[in-house]
């Protein structure tokens, strides 16, 4: 490769290359989670149980248009990820730049369209009148600055690609220390209430963003793009939105399900609405060394799928399942005796509320394994660039989604909403597991030609 600088992940013992190239992104996902709880903090202490609520009430909405942009720039650069793992570097600069024009003409498509609807999506979603204008105005400062997050995750992506996992975490602790601190400034001297959280959230990523292209000019220089690789070909573009929109739609379907799971929840009032915003970022805990983990096996699966080491494919997907099983055990057991305490530093003058959280955070919390399973399968799939499967497995999770929305929720109340969650992980697995059953034998085939 012409920069000799990317950490290749082709050889060595699969399971300690997946672990160490795991590791930084798991602290900088456990670093989100304990900045969302700092700023639930912050907020809660502040402005009130309304203030969580009117954070809480646009969680999955939120969700639903960030994790099509997480998934849309992943997919871009498993295309990427492959290059490399092929030594392709003319290839590796075609891809950043389709991905790059992609990112651009994604933020004006949906800067020009989602912000205007947001008024008519916060009344769908029966969010209740006392939080609905800080709900709406929360998410419009965070779609309208869609480009920064477009940009900044894209550029971090390239990082990842190129097997760095390290340097992204010291941008995002960067951002997110920065994000916490205009918090505070914001809504206590500046007195901007919601709004300013939201704006502190657009700055920071702005700032990490600018951090991670500066040092991609002088890390990974020879990877950008050079005047001639602009002229990306149509069948470039074509392969990028293909993988890019597939595993986008894969986040962005589950999110609708979501959506209208929220809708329900909202239904039980502000009260139920802050038990769940503060359990699902305790919740986050015992699930980010699993999407950490797969996250880790997507590049790992990329890298070798790329330069044709197909059975270090099998071998990392086998050691990630393992690994995942024993994650989630573990994170289930620490959950047992920590999620009581954490829900009631943001819950301290509901009792009723921390009921709640913690009911929820018990029964999440011990069928987390299961989700462990069902992503190490998926990302394996996703560097491969397979991309039925994984859509499947968001169709078969959406719908089990909205059979809670309309029939579990209003049938069990509480009860239901605490198992969308396990139900929903258990029916988007299917597809995966069948999936591949199907796809080991072709690799076990190729070993032998």
């Amino acid at each position: 490769m012409e920069s000799g600088k990317a950490h290749l992940l082709t050889t060595g013992n699969p399971a300690k290359r997946i672990i160490a190239f795991a590791l930084p992104i798991l602290a900088t996902e456990v670093l989100h989670i304990f900045y969302t709880m700092a700023d639930a903090f912050v907020v809660g202490r502040w402005l009130g149980i309304n203030g969580l609520a009117a954070v809480g009430a646009t969680y999955n909405l939120i969700c639903f248009v960030w994790g099509f942009i997480f998934g849309l720039t992943g997919g871009f650069t498993v295309i990427t990820t492959q290059r490399i793992g092929a030594g392709d570097s003319d290839g590796i600069r075609r891809s950043i730049a389709a991905g790059f024009l992609l990112c651009f003409a994604t933020a004006v498509i949906f800067t020009f369209i989602l912000v205007p609807l947001i008024p008519y999506i916060i009344t769908l979603m029966q969010t209740p009148g006392e939080i609905a204008k800080d709900a709406q105005s929360y998410v419009t400062v965070l779609f309208s600055g869609m480009i920064i997050l477009l940009f900044s995750n894209m550029l971090a992506s390239i990082i990842y690609a190129a097997g760095d996992s390290i340097t992204p975490l010291i941008f995002n602790m960067l951002g997110l220390f920065l994000n916490l601190i205009l918090n505070i400034i914001f809504i206590t001297a500046l007195s901007w209430g919601i709004t300013g959280v939201a704006i502190a959230t657009v700055i920071s990523q702005f700032i990490a963003g600018l951090l991670t292209f500066i040092f991609l000019l002088r890390r990974f220089r020879p990877f950008l793009p050079r005047r001639q690789d602009w002229r990306v070909s149509r069948h470039e573009l074509k392969t990028h939105l293909s993988l890019g929109f597939a595993m986008g739609l894969q986040r962005s379907i589950v999110e609708v399900g979501n959506i209208l799971v929220q809708a329900a929840i909202n239904g039980f009032g502000a009260l139920t609405i802050a038990a769940v915003s503060a359990a699902q970022r305790v919740r986050g805990l015992n699930m980010m060394p699993l999407f950490a983990l797969s996250r880790a096996l997507t590049t790992f699966t990329a890298q070798n799928h790329g330069a044709g080491n197909k059975d270090r494919v099998l071998k990392g997907l086998l050691q990630g399942s393992l690994i995942s099983i024993g994650l989630g055990v573990f994170m289930a057991a620490l959950n047992q005796f920590t999620g009581r305490p954490i829900v009631s530093l943001f819950l301290r003058e509901s009792p009723e509320a921390i009921t709640l959280a913690t009911q929820y955070l018990l029964i999440t919390g011990y069928t987390v394994f299961i989700l462990g399973i069902m992503l190490v399968f998926r990302s394996a799939l996703q560097g491969m660039g397979k991309k039925t499967a994984p859509i499947l497995s968001s169709i078969m999770e959406t719908v089990m989604s909205i059979f809670a929305a309309f029939v579990l929720i209003p049938s069990l109340g509480f009860l239901g909403v605490c198992l969308v969650n396990p139900l929903s992980w258990l029916a988007s697995g299917i597809p995966l597991y069948i999936a591949f059953a199907f796809l080991r034998k072709e690799l076990k085939q190729s070993e032998l030609v």
